[in-house]
């Protein structure tokens, strides 16, 4: 009888501890993905017209839907409602052709209506308007759905058949420093970034949805994830090279997650997020690939800083326990590296490349010395999440200049600042 009452009593214990383990690690999806709560004070988004945009870029742009230009810039004639509506005509298959090589992807007609469309929810939250906004937002994202856009997208399984029949090269004319060569990977790549925005988005006004409307809205983004944003997620995490958007799609699986109400499956994705860093950051905190990249290292530097601080950010936020001390360290040096380059450049390349990759450019005009443009809270996400010098970053007068178009970091999909 004492033993049974023994085992009994071992076993409430056992799973009382187990209970509590649980519930320690347990990852809390934030209301509003990256917030807790969305005000002026938490979330001051202040627009602007970027590259891309309907308006003159760096004019001053209402974030509301509803905005019509003329009060504020007369000069301009259209409103946030048609520019965002027109996405439903475009093709990013064809505007890479035309417009885009291994160097330079002009992503800006798309990044810009993400960027836009972010505003418009939150600002509509903010300013307590989603009953009279949140319809003609939905309607917006419902005829992106309808429409398929970005679905047309030649996918990773697409291009890797084509390199199988020598019909394509990979990025930089088959990894030969030649930056004018086509780089077919961006296209899906471009369309994780977009999915997990939308997705993003779609999290914020999930509660505006009809019935109709939530059914058409998920069975797209069942589809960009399922195309795009899970097979680039997993490929990035195979591979040894670098750290790039969305904590290198990390972020784009729990904006899924996030969707599906499925926070018991995020903690598996933030390890792979983390597999990665630590696979790709050296133990002085140069990035593999990221920081040997010609004359663009600095700049692809400071957005593998970016993201590896996002990835820290956000395990953070949704309640993650178990980020490794060792990375968070080798994460820190990352930021030494940044002010390094920032500040000495040829002492910064004296670290050479130990695997000798290709795929970047020498070409004097392509040269990018500077904090990357859409990296624009970066910092403060040193200040926030190290205990480095943010001040070096804060300083870089051409990363002020470019970032000033910005008001959401695509790496994210949101402005980091807005974080709590």
């Amino acid at each position: 009888m004492l033993i049974k009452k023994f085992l009994v009593i071992l076993f409430l214990s056992l799973l009382l501890s187990s209970s509590a383990h649980a519930k320690k690690n347990d990852i809390v999806i934030p209301k509003y993905f990256f917030a807790n709560e969305l005000t002026r004070e938490t979330c001051p988004l202040e627009g602007v017209h970027g590259h891309g945009s309907w308006g003159k870029t760096y004019w001053e742009l209402d974030l509301a839907i509803t905005h019509v230009s003329k009060k504020k810039n007369p000069e301009l004639q259209g409103n946030n409602y048609d520019h965002l509506m027109k996405f439903t005509k475009y093709d990013w298959n064809k505007d890479h052709v035309l417009r885009s090589n291994s160097v330079y992807v002009n992503h800006e007609k798309h990044t810009n209506r993400m960027a836009l469309l972010h505003g418009a929810i939150v600002t509509a939250i903010i300013d307590n308007k989603m009953e009279e906004h949140g319809p003609i937002i939905a309607e917006v994202m419902v005829a992106w759905a309808e429409a398929g856009v970005m679905l047309n997208t030649l996918t990773d399984e697409e291009i890797s058949q084509l390199k199988k029949q020598g019909k394509a090269k990979s990025c930089y004319g088959g990894g030969k420093a030649k930056g004018d060569k086509p780089c077919l990977s961006h296209r899906p790549q471009e369309v994780q970034i977009y999915g997990s925005t939308y997705i993003q988005q779609a999290y914020l006004m999930r509660d505006q949805f009809t019935k109709k409307q939530f059914k058409i809205i998920d069975k797209y983004i069942d589809t960009l994830y399922k195309k795009y944003i899970e097979p680039w997620t997993l490929s990035a995490g195979k591979s040894s090279v670098g750290f790039f958007q969305m904590a290198d799609g990390t972020v784009s699986v729990l904006s899924y997650l996030a969707w599906k109400d499925k926070p018991e499956e995020a903690s598996k994705w933030i390890k792979r997020g983390i597999k990665k860093a630590n696979k790709v950051v050296y133990k002085d905190g140069y990035i593999h690939n990221n920081s040997f990249r010609g004359v663009k290292d600095v700049w692809y530097h400071s957005k593998g800083v970016n993201n590896l601080l996002g990835l820290y950010a956000i395990a953070e936020l949704w309640g993650y326990k178990k980020f490794p001390k060792k990375l968070k360290k080798k994460i820190d040096k990352t930021v030494d590296v940044l002010n390094l380059g920032l500040t000495d450049v040829k002492t910064y390349r004296k670290r050479k490349d130990p695997k000798q990759l290709q795929n970047h450019t020498k070409e004097q005009k392509d040269a990018a010395y500077h904090t990357h443009q859409m990296a624009i809270s970066l910092d403060w996400l040193i200040e926030n999440y190290t205990d480095r010098d943010h001040t070096i970053v804060a300083n870089d007068r051409m990363w002020k200049s470019k970032k000033s178009a910005y008001f959401v970091d695509r790496n994210f999909g949101f402005e980091p600042k807005c974080m709590n």
